[in-house]
Order: structure tokens, then sequence, then C-alpha cells
């Protein structure tokens, strides 16, 4: 991702455009169209996390043509960012009565490149930011631009590709009121390792959600048989939670919150985004594990099957991901319980987790100790985690293909 500073009148940051890039050492977007907006949000909102990138500040997000007549969802709640309308738009009445749409769900919206097209007039009284490029124009035009837009409109004038320090006095003598260009700072790209859902796994649940019919627990049945999809739901679930204090204790908790609309906007932007696939070897694993943890608290019958699966497949996302446990909990709206099992294994689920990486790891003392408090013996752990395994192997080929399984981890 890539991200561009805006500052205000004091240079303090005001917020960031966040700009798509190809690979970790780009220094362009190599590419404007409806992908790149597509991997912007989706990585903006559940890979980064929009607090990553921007704290508490502004976010601004280009939207190609699609996204604005709403072809294409935005699939994020109003007040998460400003949206940008590029001036590779034309503007036709489709477009108007597109711009309008998302205006009246509260959206902010801004012109990009403005250069006083009479076409573009139009969505003036629509946006509450225009940006300008001081490059198109010498500085009497420039000057007449801002002239023009303060005399007709209340907005928020942004001076854009400021390169140097000449630029920057005459956009401040002229009275924008923020400013961006590689004068104050270069875009810098920011990084993070993630785990991506299968293609086909989204495309198959995108599939189902075009039924009307559909039923809750068939969509909890797809979600859960991939490892990135569950990870993207529960993040865009935390995208979807406008600071609401409710905690996710299951997928089920996920899908509910998120609501079959916002659901079906996802998963379009993930399918058109074609993410690359995970590890086969580590999905399989993944899915072992969070089936054993299920079956054992089956067994047991005061654990919530649902909560163990979870908490099993989130344990494995610190060694999928390379990242400490505690970074991948703090990006996911956790309950408490969920929260103390993966960090401190503490809890009845903190238990039947610490029973299952006992077993994975042949550890036999630890295995008697976490079996001390469960009404279940070692037996009835094996015959999960064996009943557990075949299931993963099933589940994984039939979303990513056949997997090798080496003998010696049997």
């Amino acid at each position: 991702m890539g991200r561009q500073p805006v500052y205000d009148r004091a240079l303090d940051v005001v917020g960031y455009e966040l700009l798509f890039r190809g690979h970790p050492t780009a220094t362009s977007a190599e590419r404007t169209d409806d992908l790149a907006t597509t991997r912007v949000i989706v990585n903006t909102f559940m890979e980064f996390g929009l607090e990553r990138l921007v704290g508490r500040r502004l976010a601004f997000v280009n939207l190609t043509r699609p996204f604005v007549v709403g072809q294409l969802p935005v699939p994020f709640l109003p007040g998460k960012a400003i949206l940008e309308v590029l001036e590779t738009i034309p503007t036709d009445q489709e477009v108007l009565d597109g711009a309008r749409n998302l205006k009246e769900q509260g959206y902010s919206l801004a012109l990009d490149d403005w250069e006083d097209e009479p076409d573009r007039r139009s969505l003036l009284p629509l946006v509450d930011v225009v940006k300008i490029d001081i490059s198109s124009c010498d500085a009497t035009e420039l000057e007449r631009r801002v002239r023009s837009l303060r005399s007709s409109h209340d907005l928020t004038l942004v001076a854009e590709r400021i390169e140097t320090a000449a630029e920057m006095d005459l956009c401040h003598r002229l009275g924008f009121d923020w400013f961006q260009g590689y004068f104050l700072l270069r875009p810098d790209v920011v990084t993070a390792r993630t785990v991506a859902p299968a293609h086909l796994a989204c495309l198959q649940l995108l599939g189902r959600l075009a039924d009307p019919d559909i039923d809750l627990g068939e969509i909890e049945t797809v979600v859960r048989a991939d490892l990135g999809l569950n990870y993207r739901v529960l993040r865009a679930a935390n995208a979807a939670s406008s600071g609401t204090v409710r905690r996710i204790e299951s997928i089920r908790d996920a899908l509910v919150m998120l609501g079959m609309q916002t659901l079906r906007s996802w998963m379009l932007l993930m399918v058109l985004s074609d993410a690359t696939e995970p590890d086969s070897e580590q999905l399989t694993s993944a899915m072992t594990r969070a089936r054993t943890c299920e079956l054992v608290a089956k067994s047991c019958g005061d654990v919530r099957p649902e909560s163990a699966f979870i908490v099993g497949l989130l344990s494995s996302l610190d060694t999928v991901l390379g990242l400490r446990m505690e970074l991948v909990v703090e990006k996911l709206p956790l309950s408490d319980e969920l929260r103390e099992a993966l960090t401190r294994r503490t809890g009845p689920l903190g238990t039947v987790l610490r029973t299952v990486l006992a077993l994975e790891d042949r550890d036999d003392d630890a295995l008697t100790a976490a079996l001390d408090e469960l009404p279940v013996d070692a037996d009835e752990v094996t015959r999960c985690y064996l009943g557990a395994m075949g299931w993963a192997m099933d589940t994984t080929e039939s979303v990513i293909g056949p997997v090798k399984v080496e003998v010696g981890s049997l």
C-alpha cells in the first residue's frame, strides 16, 4: 500500500491518500483502474486495518466509475474515508446520480484534479473537498480557479503535486486549506504479511450469497472451510462495527454483525482482488487444529464448540502471518474469553487449546496436565484429532486441490 500525507496550513498531517502499489519496492501506482481501487479497499480494511494506516486522521480513497455509480460496492461505513471521484470519470447523469446517492448515505466526497471543466461543475454541490493539481496550470490560472471555487461553494481546497518551496509558498498565499506533494513528503510504502482466502472459496461463498433464501448455517460452513476467509470475515466485521462494544465469539457472530448485503459486497471485492492462495500444508494444519478443538469441546459438553473452533483456527495465524499472537488478536474484535484463550491459554477454551497443542507436540506431560482440567481422556482427544485430520484434508482439497501429507506427521 502506498500512503501519502495531506497537510494543513500549520503543516500538521490531517490525512493520508491511500494508493495502490504492486510490490513493496514500487514507487508508483503502476495501474489506476478498478483493480487498483479494489485492492486498496480490501487491503485497507481487511489486511492492514484503517487504524494502522491513518490512525485518527482522514483517509482518501480513489474511486473509479463502477464504484461511483454503484456497479461495485463501497462496503465500509460512512465516516471511514473521503471518497475521491477521479478526473478520468466523465460526468454523465449516472455518475451524478451515483455521487448524490453516496452523499445521501453519509459519505464525504472529493473531486480529484479539478480544472474547472463545465461537465464536472454539477458535482460541486455534492462534494466537500476539491483537489487541484498545481502543475496543470500557471500561477495566474491557479489563482483564478481558487477564486472561482471560493466565490461559489463552501469547500476545502487541496493543492496537489507541490514540488518546490516556491510552489508551497504560492499555494499558501492563495489560501489553500490543505497541501500534498513531493516537496512535503513522497508516498511511503507499507507492507504486511497476510493469509489470503482461496479464490474458489470466495467464489463459492459469493455464489451462495446470491440466493436470497440462503441459510446462515450454509454460509458459516463455507467460511469455516477456509482460513483466509475466516480471517477476512472477522476483519470485515471489525470494519463494520462502527464503535460498537459487542465482541465476537464465533464466525456466526461475525456474519450476524455484517449482515448479508455487506458480506456480499466484501466477497465481491475479494474475488475481484484475486488474492493469492495460502500454503496448503499450513492451511491443512490450521484446519485440523480448529476442528480438533471443536470436537474436543463437544465431548466436554460445557464449552461452546463454535468458539473452540475459532480459537483453534486463530491460534495458527501467528505462524501463517509471521506475527506475534498479541498483534493478531489486537486486529480482531474478539471477546475477552477468546483473547485470554489465545494469548494466555486460560479459561475453558484455553484449556481445550492447550490440550490440542500438547497432542500436536507429543508432549505427554503437558497433555496430562491439560486433561486434568477437562472431562475427557487422552483416547477421546486422539479420536477427535484423527477425525479432524480427515475432515481438514477433505475440506482443503475441495477448496485448493490435493494436499501432500508426510507420513511422519501422523
